[in-house]
């Protein structure tokens, strides 16, 4: 068993209800890195190409069997397109997250800007802690990491993707 899952289980024991923020790109899914101005229409075109990180969704599903953990998507997106190519691989390759719980906000109709993307996920998380002790966040952007964590304190513990290759 890995080590991240390992402290997983032992925040859960801690626990009575946790909550686990999971992002896509570049933590579960195959990130690629195009010209600004052709971000939109790339990711459009190609996201359901990406290639699952395969190691890390099989870490995550064993963390699903968990019997107090409630396990959430947690993404931005750039455009309505976008989200609906993501909905389309989390079902094809993450189907042991339930549909409701897949939280993409989406740029293009206002529910993030770049003025506040860094700490958006944090008070979403924010948002729903009043059901849950603990809060769980895995990404691979650690300035977003960081900003959770300001937010929301010691209801939070956060890891980096590379945590769960361990």
């Amino acid at each position: 068993m890995s080590k991240f899952v390992n402290e997983i289980k032992e925040i859960c024991k801690k626990n009575k209800k946790v909550d686990m923020y999971i992002d896509m790109d570049g933590t579960i899914a195959e990130y690629h890195l195009y010209n600004p101005e052709e971000i939109s229409r790339k990711m459009e075109e190609e996201y359901l190409k990406n290639e699952p990180l395969k190691n890390v969704i099989d870490v995550l599903e064993e963390i699903s069997k968990i019997n107090n953990i409630e396990m959430y998507i947690l993404s931005l997106s750039k455009t309505k397109k976008i989200t609906e190519k993501k909905k389309i691989w989390l079902k094809k390759y993450v189907p042991f997250i339930k549909e409701e719980n897949w939280i993409i906000l989406t740029k293009e109709i206002g529910e993030y800007s770049n003025e506040n993307r860094n700490e958006i996920k944090g008070k979403n998380i924010e948002l729903r802690q009043k059901d849950y002790d603990k809060s769980i966040m895995l990404d691979d952007e650690q300035v977003v990491l960081r900003e959770a964590k300001k937010i929301l304190n010691d209801k939070i513990e956060v890891f980096h993707i590379s945590s769960a290759l361990i």
